[in-house]
């Protein structure tokens, strides 16, 4: 049975989604010149890098289109609107202007420690629109509320007062998400996108929407429809026993097909288009089991939480909380101990933990302090904790 009062599991999964994002972002200067260029390159990071890009963004937008239908119909369409409003477009903006200076000026730094003072003194970089930095999660899902609003409302109370084409739609989503074929389905929509886009560096998969504030086609591809498939599979939560029992099957086609796409695509990262010069079959064959397998992983990952973390744990709940602020304040650390350490004289198996750690150390200090017990908390989470309650629950 699905508890709705509380659904543990999904919560550790939406946390998770988000702290695998600053492992992500710790393997970058071990692979990229991104912020610097370590002295210690690491191939293994580099695929570390691209087995999480494969599904942790096309799995958060499905837990966040999961809980934005709950939420939506505990509070109704004004409290959702003031909520989503106050925890994610406020968020954003203010994050744009504190973080993105911070970034920008960190990247500068270290791009000139690691190619140089002549490294600034080149053409001027191409005009890619407003830098949306890590924040473009929440400008997407700005975009996914008003669009699932806006169209609710028609279905509902233009288009189908009769109610067929919800049916239809339930229909479709019971059938296909238990069903070994649904991950080719669901992916269908992002792998036409991809296999017409004119440039797409296929190593790096769907491509990050981090400039710009016109919509990108990929990204409403892939993560819109994610999101839309977790606000209908909110309407029948049973689907989810269906998907823990398959937990195993899906996490063994999760790996198949990313060994799959590695061996297509190569392990070391590649900026170049590699089906140029490739039989027809190539880039469709690639295309087509990259977008399963983030179906796949999505699905075994969900099913292995529904197996394992379905109970009450204080210790998720306070990840489930934290992850919020450590996601959003996460970036400038990670990247201004990637320039101090690029340097040092040390394989990347110290400084890539050492950078993790230290970096989660200062992120959960000061949620425990700074976030946590005040109006910020409050403000993020729609809740804070007296300080003097703070030991007890955790």
């Amino acid at each position: 049975m699905i508890n709705e009062d509380r659904l543990h599991a999904l919560d550790a999964v939406r946390a998770s989604a988000l702290l695998l994002g600053i492992v992500l972002h710790s393997t970058m200067s071990f692979f990229l010149p991104i912020p610097a260029m370590d002295v210690s390159q690491s191939p293994l990071l580099a695929g570390l890098f691209y087995v999480i890009h494969i599904f942790r963004m096309s799995l958060f937008f499905l837990i966040a289109g999961f809980f934005a239908h709950m939420v939506f119909h505990r509070r109704g369409a004004q409290a959702f609107i003031r909520d989503r409003f106050k925890r994610i477009a406020l968020p954003m903006l203010v994050g744009w202007v504190i973080i993105s200076p911070m970034l920008g000026a960190i990247v500068i730094w270290g791009l000139i420690r690691t190619f140089g003072v002549e490294a600034g003194a080149g053409a001027e970089p191409p005009d890619m629109g407003l830098p949306l930095t890590h924040l473009w999660f929440l400008y997407y899902l700005c975009i996914f509320y008003a669009g699932t609003l806006t169209l609710r409302y028609l279905l509902v109370e233009v288009l189908d007062k009769s109610g067929t084409l919800k049916k239809i739609a339930d229909k479709f989503v019971s059938t296909l998400v238990p069903s070994v074929c649904g991950p080719l389905i669901f992916g269908l929509p992002l792998a036409f996108v991809l296999h017409n886009a004119p440039v797409w560096h296929a190593w790096f998969g769907l491509p990050t929407p981090d400039y710009g504030l016109t919509p990108q086609l990929p990204a409403i591809a892939g993560y819109g429809f994610a999101f839309s498939l977790g606000w209908l599979m909110h309407r029948q939560t049973n689907l989810l026993n269906k998907v823990r029992a398959r937990g195993l099957f899906n996490l063994a086609i999760a790996i198949a097909l990313t060994i799959v796409c590695l061996t297509m695509a190569g392990v070391a990262p590649s900026m170049e288009l590699p089906f140029s010069n490739s039989p027809d079959w190539h880039k469709p064959v690639y295309v087509l089991c990259y977008t399963m397998a983030i179906w796949f992983w999505v699905f075994a990952i969900i099913g292995s939480a529904m197996r394992l973390l379905s109970a009450p744990s204080a210790r998720w709940r306070y990840l489930a909380d934290a992850s919020y602020w450590m996601y959003l304040a996460h970036l400038p650390i990670v990247f201004f101990l990637q320039v101090i350490v690029a340097q040092w004289p040390l394989h990347w198996v110290i400084k890539f933990p050492l950078i993790l750690v230290v970096t989660t150390a200062l992120l959960l200090l000061s949620y425990h302090t700074l976030v946590r017990p005040t109006r910020l908390g409050r403000w993020l989470n729609g809740k804070s904790v007296p300080r003097h309650r703070l030991v007890s629950q955790n």
